[in-house]
């Protein structure tokens, strides 16, 4: 082999080894994260290293999009990386900039407060700055796997979805070993804490929220089998028991979490793959046949799942907590008292019906705590990932059915994250916030994919697709 054909060779030698180097990087970033970022809390050594890993990740990865194929040049691409960059920028702008430009009736009536006593008011826009600067590092090993996951071929992006899933049953296995275990148990992480099969959690809400992301991935792996199947293919048969028997052990647990929410999620997000996968093998009697009984099912499922949370009413402190929670945002209207001010702020505006033994640590909303935090900026980046997501499902909905299977399913996953965060606070964990950072990147990467799908491909990789669809192998 030589001249053009060897160079050619060897280009696309070196483009996989380093796409193999990118894979594995990433997904070690990932389980650092996921095994020891389970605390919104707490920080410890496995954190701080998972933040420094982050740094040559993340510039690798800028590198690696920077001479990607034209994929990286995909315009949608710049929504996703300017609502990234706004993420970060707050809380960086929040530790240096003056507390002249923050205003608000509820920091006037501090520094009127502390002038008292002969203190002076803070000084930054975040009343707590070194907590806003920490909580910019925080933020790093997510956008380094973000941008890592959508700088990787869809082969790839593939295996570190697997490796959700694998997370994410390890994590199930940990938190049944822990219910025979004692407390203080070297099994248990966050020792502080009763083990309530929380695995690599410090709160069983989060580990919820994990199997709802690995359930959907499992679903959407049985419905490719399922679409695909033909007599003659035990290694089918293989994959789909695998998926199944992850359905079924997150569908055990789930419940035994204590999260009633998670249920919910579980039946609505597995209902929404089925749906989505379903157009890549329709039109046959037995196609029809298993989508009507899946949607059967999902609709009885969530029946008695309603019915169950009305039973088993959940506390209902968390109603009053987002009430006072928008109050208080309301007085640091419109640039928000800084991220990391809300365990203080919270409890210095607190009525004394809601003061506790246990200091409250998160608003049970994540949207409300944003606000709370950083004002009209967080508003403007709510909007923002908004218009990423939306533009991220449209991308993918113009893809031919056999082949946006991964970023549909990566971004119903995502969505079930952000739907959870609605009443609880996964994203503050560094283990979630990694894993919704590679849903995303699947998600972007393979709705911007560039293997024959852009332009004048279209149509070709369409027709590929199709045909090894009714050969019976999974694109």
């Amino acid at each position: 082999m030589r001249g053009a054909d060897a160079d050619h060779h060897h280009g696309g030698h070196t483009h996989d080894l380093q796409s193999r180097a990118g894979l594995m990087a990433a997904c070690a970033l990932l389980v650092l994260c996921v095994v020891s970022g389970g605390s919104s809390q707490e920080s410890g050594a496995g954190v701080f290293a998972a933040q420094l890993l982050a740094l040559p990740l993340l510039g690798w990865a800028g590198w690696r999009l920077l001479h990607a194929t034209p994929r990286a040049a995909n315009p949608h691409r710049y929504a996703w990386l300017a609502f990234a960059g706004l993420l970060f920028a707050i809380p960086v702008l929040q530790s240096v900039l003056p507390a002249g430009m923050a205003g608000g009736e509820g920091r006037t009536a501090l520094a009127a407060d502390l002038g008292r006593f002969g203190v002076e008011a803070p000084s930054r826009w975040s009343l707590a700055p070194a907590a806003s600067l920490a909580a910019a590092f925080h933020l790093l090993p997510a956008l380094a796997i973000f941008a890592m996951a959508l700088s990787l071929p869809a082969a790839a992006q593939r295996r570190l979805a697997q490796l959700v899933v694998a997370l994410a049953v390890a994590s199930l296995v940990l938190g049944v070993a822990q219910l025979g275990a004692p407390q203080e148990s070297a099994l248990n992480p966050y020792p502080q804490w009763a083990a309530a099969m929380n695995g690599f959690f410090a709160n069983p809400n989060h580990q919820a929220t994990l199997l709802v992301v690995a359930a959907t991935l499992a679903c959407a792996r049985l419905a490719m089998v399922v679409g695909a199947w033909r007599p003659g293919r035990p290694h089918r048969v293989t994959h789909g028991v695998v998926a199944a028997l992850v359905m079924l052990l997150a569908a055990v647990a789930l419940p035994l979490t204590g999260s009633r929410a998670g249920v919910v999620l579980l039946i609505l997000s597995c209902a929404l793959v089925v749906a989505a996968h379903w157009p890549a093998w329709r039109g046959g009697v037995r196609s029809r046949a298993v989508l009507v009984a899946s949607m059967a099912i999902a609709a009885i499922a969530l029946f008695l799942a309603l019915r169950w949370m009305q039973v088993e009413a959940i506390d209902e402190l968390r109603g009053p907590l987002r009430a006072l929670t928008g109050e208080i945002a309301a007085r640091y209207a419109p640039m928000g008292a800084g991220m990391g001010s809300y365990v203080p702020l919270f409890e210095q505006e607190a009525p004394r019906e809601l003061l506790m033994a246990n200091y409250v640590n998160h608003a049970h909303n994540e949207y409300a705590q944003w606000w709370f935090a950083a004002g009209a900026p967080a508003l403007l980046a709510m909007v923002l990932g908004s218009i990423a997501l939306a533009l991220t499902l449209r991308m993918l909905l113009r893809q031919p059915a056999q082949l946006r299977g991964l970023g549909v399913t990566a971004l119903v996953a995502l969505g079930a994250i952000l739907a959870h965060s609605w009443v609880d606070y996964p994203l503050r964990t560094p283990a979630m916030l990694a894993v919704a950072a590679a849903l995303a990147g699947i998600a972007v990467g393979q709705a911007i994919r560039d293997d024959g799908t852009h332009n004048g491909g279209r149509r070709h990789a369409g027709a590929a697709a199709i045909d090894r669809s009714q050969r019976g192998m999974t694109p």
